[in-house]
């Protein structure tokens, strides 16, 4: 681990947005709002590499906690699945366009940040110009069977799924769980400790760490539960995201194969991937310039 010395310029606001108040990080006052969602376990934090990097290049750029993490409500209804994530991202788009005069939302997403960026294509395709998702292919589900080794990768989301268990495993001896993924995910990573810090402090509040496994719970759940019935599913049958997207993984990634990200192409109708060296689970921490400079290209030049 190392100190974290920098002081990036940040505000702080509240944002209505799908029946919940988001809190959230704002850099920059440009004419275009960039969304910027983080993954798990994570907070908002996360993506401040990236809004600042993008607020130099004229954005707005906005990183809510998610729906259920810290000061951001959690969901009244006890939905966290993949769709309603999506709701929240097209929902929060519509409301900073309108507080900040912005146009033309583009959306940047990190792990469930990637999923629900999939998600708000679905649920309306017009809502972004462009995406980039990062650490998480489309189609993931699909893919587990083609890469058994991936099945390994993921015992913890089967873990997830047993009631209690994995709250006590996350609040265990000071959240060493999150420390212990970090390091898995991204094993060159000389994390902040700072970093590390401010989101064990995220996951103390409320009921986070309840409201975090139930993302796994409503998204991946069923998918198991088809596997075990022997439905496979296909990447032919994964929905078309239509949206424009920019998909970057790390290639020391511990958490999910660089392999999953050849099938990208099938699934999003414009895509380009990007693999990141040197760089694992965290790639927009790892290696902020490199991994920011291809994300304000897409998201500026479109190439």
């Amino acid at each position: 681990m190392s100190s974290d010395t920098t002081k990036p310029r940040l505000r702080r606001h509240t944002v209505e947005a799908n029946g919940l108040s988001f809190e959230c990080l704002r850099s920059g006052e440009g004419d275009r709002l960039a969304l910027c969602l983080h993954g798990f376990p994570d907070d908002a934090g996360s993506m401040v590499p990236i809004l600042t990097r993008l607020a130099d290049a004229g954005f707005t750029a906005v990183a809510p906690y998610m729906r259920g993490y810290g000061p951001t409500d959690a969901a009244p209804d006890g939905d966290y699945s993949a769709t309603a994530l999506g709701q929240d991202a097209v929902a929060l788009s519509v409301a900073l366009e309108h507080r900040f005069d912005t146009d033309d939302a583009v959306l940047v997403g990190h792990d469930w940040g990637a999923v629900t960026a999939y998600a708000a294509d679905q649920v309306d395709s017009d809502a972004f110009s462009r995406m980039v998702t990062m650490a998480v292919p489309p189609g993931f589900d699909a893919l587990l069977l083609e890469y058994p080794k991936q099945l390994l990768r993921s015992w913890y989301m089967w873990l997830f799924q047993v009631p209690d268990v994995p709250e006590r495993a996350l609040r265990w001896r000071n959240y060493g769980l999150i420390e212990f993924l970090w390091e898995l995910w991204s094993p060159n990573w000389e994390y902040p400790d700072a970093r590390i810090a401010a989101v064990k402090e995220t996951f103390r509040t409320d009921d986070t760490v309840s409201n975090a496994v139930q993302y796994y719970r409503d998204t991946v759940g069923p998918s198991i539960s088809d596997l075990l019935r022997g439905e496979r599913p296909d990447i032919e049958d994964v929905p078309s995201v239509r949206t424009p997207t920019l998909v970057i993984c790390g290639e020391q990634d511990g958490c999910i194969g660089p392999g999953l990200f050849d099938h990208a192409g099938e699934v999003i109708e414009e895509c380009r991937v990007v693999r990141v060296r040197e760089a694992g689970h965290f790639m927009h921490q790892e290696r902020p310039d490199v991994v920011g400079d291809e994300i304000v290209s897409w998201l500026t030049n479109g190439d």
